[in-house]
């Protein structure tokens, strides 16, 4: 392919832009510096993409991204009172048409994934994939056993017609429990937690079907594996 198409699929801009940055001579491919945008290049065998001066290791496409939100970040590309979440993946993946797979709240920490494989989005968000979600929730007051056990049972939300009810639950601190749901109601956990007679004061997100944060920092991402991909079904889609 043309080198500036190369640039395109790296996220590097429009036709018109990458074309620029090669005519500038602000691109390199192995260490050799480029001024024709309309060099022949073989992405699977470039060993090293240089742009503006700085090392860009080449993406595989379609992206499946796993990233640690910390709070204070809106899930949209169009956020209202807060960064975007986008923010926290380099500037080149924004025009790589990247969708995060649902969304956490401002104030929700933990895993988030993003793809620019639309069929994976949709299919893990869709309610018929039921995918298991585990949350480690935070509460205002005491867990209880009656707590824990009406969220096992099902308890009833505002404009639902039938109850909820948690997959697994377990206490893991005097005011702290792990929750596991497969439903992706607005607010869901917060929701239940209140119905059930407690409040959430904080909520993190711990994994993703067999998919987990483990010890990835705050704010930082990182490509899932394809271990992680074949278990969330990616090559059934």
């Amino acid at each position: 392919m043309e080198l500036y198409r190369l640039l395109q699929q790296q996220g590097f801009g429009s036709r018109k832009e990458c074309r620029q940055l090669i005519d500038y001579g602000l691109v390199a491919v192995d260490g050799v510096d480029a001024d024709d945008w309309r060099q022949q290049v073989d992405a699977a065998n470039v060993r090293s993409l240089t742009v503006d001066g700085q090392d860009w290791p080449l993406l595989t496409l379609p992206l499946y991204l796993l990233l640690h939100k910390p709070a204070g970040y809106e899930t949209s590309h169009k956020p209202v009172h807060h960064p975007s979440v986008y923010r926290l993946l380099p500037p080149q993946m924004s025009n790589l048409d990247l969708s995060a797979v649902g969304r956490l709240d401002v104030d929700t920490t933990g895993l988030l994934l993003f793809s620019s494989d639309g069929q994976f989005v949709h299919a893990m968000t869709s309610p018929k994939k039921q995918v298991p979600k585990l949350y480690r929730v935070t509460t205002k007051h005491p867990v209880t056993e009656a707590l824990l056990q009406r969220l096992r049972e099902g308890v009833l939300l505002h404009d639902e017609n039938e109850t909820l009810r948690a997959d697994s639950v377990a206490q893991v601190g005097d005011c702290v429990l792990d929750m596991s749901i497969t439903q992706g109601k607005y607010h869901q956990v917060k929701r239940m937690v209140a119905a059930a007679g407690n409040r959430v004061a904080q909520l993190h997100r711990l994994a993703l079907g067999e998919v987990t944060l483990g010890d990835l920092p705050a704010g930082q991402w990182r490509h899932l594996s394809a271990a992680e991909l074949a278990a969330l079904g990616v090559a059934a889609i």
